[in-house]
């Protein structure tokens, strides 16, 4: 049990548009446990057993009542006042450690960007296209890979990119979390803002 513990948390983004169109997809794993949000037309929740899928849950589409968005325009206007941002002040110190601990415990395992463009005159686009290919010969031992077609005639732009993280010690982060909710100037600020929403 206490292996299974120590598995890492796979994390992936991957997106592509082409003719006008675009895809995103989010997706998580942890041992054989997965979760997977997928974008474009219409946004679903896929949750997978071992890469299968369990369960699919179609997502609310982004069109929004009017006067939600009214009162969401009138939110953002509102500029925080000297006594949130003091209010806010103890607990910084808390999330700046939990984001170094985060970042000592996430390696990146894939950067990847694909794509086909033109740039006006073919001269501009073969000089880019030279660029990118002398930065992917750079970058080639690590784990960014980049990939150019260039157009020099007429042609839609087009192009796909993948980022893969690994969490090795997901656990740790949660501990770190339940500790960082439990310091009471975290309390203080989660209380003051649920009293705010009510």
């Amino acid at each position: 049990m206490y292996l299974i513990l120590l598995m890492p948390l796979h994390i992936r983004g991957a997106g592509s548009f082409e003719g006008g169109t675009w895809a995103i997809t989010l997706g998580a794993r942890w041992t054989a446990a997965g979760i997977r949000v997928d974008g474009g037309e219409r946004w679903t929740m896929t949750f997978l057993l071992s890469r299968t899928p369990v369960a699919e849950i179609c997502l609310p589409s982004g069109e929004k009542i009017p006067e939600i968005e009214e009162e969401e325009a009138e939110e953002k206007r509102r500029v925080p006042d000297l006594e949130q941002i003091r209010a806010a002040g103890p607990i910084l110190r808390y999330l700046f450690g939990y984001f170094r601990q985060i970042i000592a415990h996430t390696g990146l395992e894939k950067i990847s960007l694909r794509f086909r463009a033109g740039f006006g005159d073919p001269v501009t686009t073969g000089e880019v296209f030279g660029v990118v290919q002398a930065l992917n010969g750079v970058l080639w031992p690590t784990p960014v890979h980049l990939r150019m077609e260039p157009l020099f005639a007429a042609g839609e732009p087009a192009g796909e990119g993948e980022v893969a993280l690994r969490i090795r010690r997901p656990v740790v982060l949660l501990v770190s979390a339940a500790r960082l909710i439990m310091q009471p100037e975290m309390r203080t600020v989660i209380q003051k803002a649920t009293r705010r929403r009510e």
